[in-house]
């Protein structure tokens, strides 16, 4: 899978989200390594894709700030295969964790315009999702 850096000098990779009814959303995600959850979104995005709700947490911000967030399902293309993962609602630009990368080698050429590239480390085998994401 490939994206690029943009002028911020953000790593951004485009998927693939699958609503309920099996339509596709094409979205940008910043890459975060500082966020150990699979992915946020805002829940405008949430709303139209129809998620369900399945938890809520409490998460730390990197700023130390503590907030009460919902948690959805939703499903999305990952190395050439459907996965499921947990999405935290945040207001916030769409974000890719370190829970989604596990198993993946993250290549990262940071200038504008640089290549970013994850190759599957797993053979193709990927684990549901356990839990609810958090942040350190």
């Amino acid at each position: 899978m490939q994206g690029q850096v943009n002028n911020g000098l953000e790593p951004v990779l485009a998927l693939a989200l699958l609503d309920n009814y099996g339509a596709t959303v094409q979205t940008n995600f910043v890459i975060d390594t500082g966020f150990t959850g699979e992915e946020t979104l805002p829940q405008g995005i949430i709303d139209r894709l129809r998620l369900q709700r399945s938890d809520q947490m409490e998460l730390i911000l990197a700023d130390g700030t503590i907030r009460i967030v919902e948690i959805y399902i939703a499903r999305l293309q990952w190395c050439g295969m459907a996965k499921a993962v947990n999405i935290v609602s945040m207001e916030s630009e769409p974000l890719i964790g370190m829970a989604l990368l596990s198993g993946s080698n993250l290549s990262i050429d940071a200038l504008p315009g640089g290549m970013v590239t994850i190759t599957d480390l797993s053979g193709g085998r990927h684990d549901p999702p356990v839990g609810s994401p958090s942040l350190p």
